[in-house]
């Protein structure tokens, strides 16, 4: 059996040229020892993602980065 590797480091909004089901793993690296440092520096960068995060919505929080 063969199989191919590859790294691909991007923006993954940018990846469109991916396949649909051709990605079994994905590997990131958060800052988890810095986690309240980022949620402090992108609620300064837009403030609707500090309310989500006051408010505990992940999801909110997430989508509102999205669309700043």
């Amino acid at each position: 059996m063969e199989s191919i590797h590859k790294i691909i480091i991007d923006d993954s909004r940018k990846l469109n040229s991916i396949e649909n089901d051709s990605i079994d793993l994905i590997v990131t690296s958060p800052p988890y020892p810095m986690i309240e440092m980022w949620d402090e520096t992108f609620s300064k960068l837009n403030p609707s993602i500090g309310q989500t995060l006051r408010n505990n919505d992940g999801k909110k929080s997430f989508l509102a980065d999205m669309y700043h």
